[in-house]
C-alpha cells in the first residue's frame, strides 16, 4: 500500500512559486480593468462626499492621487497588449501600486476612520489567490506598514463643522480587526487557492493517465483496421506473384527471386490475418467481457517476477450467497487501478500480498492487504489526496526502481488518481490497517451501476 508521510509541498509547485509561475495566471488587461473601477469609485465617492454632503477635505491631493493611478492605466493601455501575461514580479509592483495609492488616498480622508479603509484588504487578497507566497508575504507587509502609518499620521476624516470625536478604544479595535481580518483572509485564500490548484494539477493528470490506458485499448483496433486497409492492395500483389511464378521457368536465374516474393507476399497475408482474425470495426474485443478475477489476475501479472514477493489472487462469493462469480464489462479505470494498487502493496509488502475478490447479489468487493508496516495512523485520513507522497523528502530514489503508471515519480498522485477513477465507476474506497498488521484497500461496488452479470 502507499504509506504516506505528513504531506510535503509539491515540489512542482514550489519550483512555480520561485520562478514566478503564478504570474502567468494575471492577465494585464484583467488589471487594467479592475483599476479603472477603482478610479471611478473613488471619484464618485469624492464628487458625494464634496459637492452633496458638502464636506471639506484636501480634495486637490486626493484628485491628484487618483489621476496618478489614472496616468498610469492610459500608459499601460498604450504601450502594452491587454492580453500581456504579467510575471509575478509584474503583478506584485502593480497591486503594491493600488495598495499604496490607496492608502495615500485614506491619509488625505480620514485614515483609519475612514469607512472604506478595509478596502486594504483587496490587493492582499488578490494577491493570495493567484500570486506566489513570497509576493503575498511582501504585499502583506506592505499593508501593514501601511496600517501603521494611517493609525499615526493622517488628516481628519470630512465631516461637517462639528468634527466626528470617535473613542480611542473604539479606533484601537478597529484597527487590529482591519490587521487580523487582513492576514486571516491572506492565509486562507492562499490555501484555499493552492489546494485548488494542486487538485487541478492532479485532475488533468487522473485524465491523462485515463486518455494512456483508452490508447492503449484502441492499439489492437488501430492494427486490426490496418490490418484491413491492407488486406485489398496486398490481395492483388499476391495474385500477381502467382502469375509471375507460374510463368517464369525454374531454369530462368530469376526464378528463385519470384518464389521469395511469392513466399514473403503469402507470410505477409498470414500476419495481416492474425491482426484482423476479428472484426474490430464493430465487433467486440474478445476480452470486453471478464470477471474482476481475470482483471486482477491481469494487473498484478507485470509484478509477479520483479519481486520475491507472492501475490496470491483469489475469488469467492460473500455471505454464503449462491450466486456465480459475476463479469463486468472490461473497464481501463477498473484496471489501471488495481495495477496501481497492487503495485504500492508490492512496495511495502514483506512477503505476501493479497488480492481476494467476493461478491453477493447486491455487491462485488475488491480487498488488496499486504504484509507490510501498514498505514501511518497519523496521516490516514489523508489517503486519496492529490500530492501526498509515500516518501520522506529527499528519500533515496534507489528506492523507487520504477515509475508507476502515471509517469509521476513520487509527487504523490499515484492513489489519487486511482480513487478518482474507482469512484467514477461507482466504487467506494477505503484504507484499513489490518488489526494483526499490515494494510488493505478495500474497494466495493453495487453491481447495479457496475453493469456486473452473471
Amino acid at each position: 500500500m502507499m504509506r504516506l508521510s505528513p504531506p510535503v509541498s509539491n515540489p512542482q509547485e514550489t519550483a512555480a512559486d520561485q520562478s514566478a509561475g503564478y504570474g502567468s495566471y494575471v492577465r494585464l488587461g484583467s488589471l487594467i480593468t479592475i483599476r479603472w473601477m477603482a478610479i471611478a469609485g473613488q471619484l464618485l465617492t469624492l464628487a458625494i462626499v464634496h459637492w452633496v454632503l458638502g464636506f471639506r477635505f484636501e480634495a486637490h491631493w486626493a484628485i491628484m492621487a487618483i489621476s496618478a493611478s489614472a496616468a498610469l492605466n492610459l500608459y499601460l493601455s498604450i504601450r502594452y497588449p491587454r492580453a500581456k501575461q504579467l510575471t509575478d514580479y509584474e503583478a506584485t509592483v502593480h497591486l503594491g501600486f493600488d495598495l499604496v495609492q490607496l492608502a495615500l488616498l485614506l491619509s488625505l480622508t480620514g485614515g483609519w476612520t475612514n469607512p472604506f479603509a478595509f478596502l486594504l484588504v483587496v490587493p492582499v487578497t488578490i494577491s493570495a489567490t493567484v500570486l506566489s507566497r513570497k509576493s503575498t508575504w511582501v504585499l502583506l507587509a506592505l499593508a501593514l506598514v501601511s496600517c501603521l502609518i494611517l493609525a499615526r499620521w493622517h488628516l481628519p476624516l470630512p465631516w461637517g463643522h462639528v468634527p466626528l470625536q470617535i473613542p480611542t478604544t473604539y479606533l484601537i479595535g478597529s484597527w487590529i480587526g482591519l490587521v487580523v481580518s487582513m492576514v486571516f483572509l491572506a492565509i486562507y485564500a492562499a490555501t484555499v487557492s493552492a489546494d485548488a490548484r494542486r487538485r487541478s494539477k492532479a485532475l488533468a493528470a487522473t485524465e491523462a493517465a485515463l486518455e494512456r490506458e483508452h490508447k492503449l485499448a484502441e492499439l489492437g483496433t488501430l492494427a486490426a483496421a490496418a490490418a484491413h486497409e491492407l488486406g485489398t492492395p496486398l490481395g492483388t500483389i499476391t495474385l500477381a506473384a502467382r502469375e509471375l511464378l507460374r510463368e517464369t521457368p525454374k531454369q530462368d536465374a530469376r526464378y528463385d527471386d519470384v518464389a521469395l516474393i511469392n513466399d514473403q507476399v503469402s507470410r505477409c497475408r498470414q500476419i495481416l490475418e492474425r491482426l484482423s482474425h476479428s472484426d474490430l470495426g464493430d465487433a467486440p474485443h474478445p476480452f470486453a467481457i471478464q470477471t474482476i478475477e481475470a482483471l486482477a489476475n491481469e494487473a498484478a501479472r507485470p509484478f509477479e517476477f520483479l519481486t520475491d514477493v507472492v501475490i496470491h489472487v483469489r475469488a469467492h462469493p460473500l455471505e454464503n450467497s449462491e450466486t456465480k462469480q459475476p463479469v463486468i464489462t472490461r473497464r481501463a479505470e477498473v484496471l489501471h487501478a488495481l495495477t496501481n494498487f497492487i503495485e504500492n502493496a508490492v512496495g511495502f509488502a514483506r512477503t505476501r500480498v493479497d488480492v481476494s475478490i467476493g461478491w453477493s447479489a447486491e455487491r462485488i468487493q475488491v480487498v488488496i492487504s499486504d504484509d507490510g508496516p501498514g498505514f501511518d495512523p497519523t496521516v490516514q485520513k489523508k489517503l486519496g489526496e492529490p500530492y501526498v507522497t509515500t516518501r520522506q523528502r529527499g528519500q533515496g530514489d534507489e528506492d523507487d526502481a520504477h515509475v508507476n503508471a502515471t509517469g509521476d515519480t513520487g509527487l504523490g498522485l499515484g492513489v489519487f488518481i486511482a480513487k478518482t477513477l474507482l469512484e467514477r465507476t461507482g466504487a467506494r474506497v477505503q484504507f484499513i490497517n489490518a488489526p494483526q498488521g499490515g494494510a488493505s484497500v478495500r474497494i466495493v461496488w453495487r453491481r447495479d451501476p457496475l453493469g456486473a452479470t452473471t
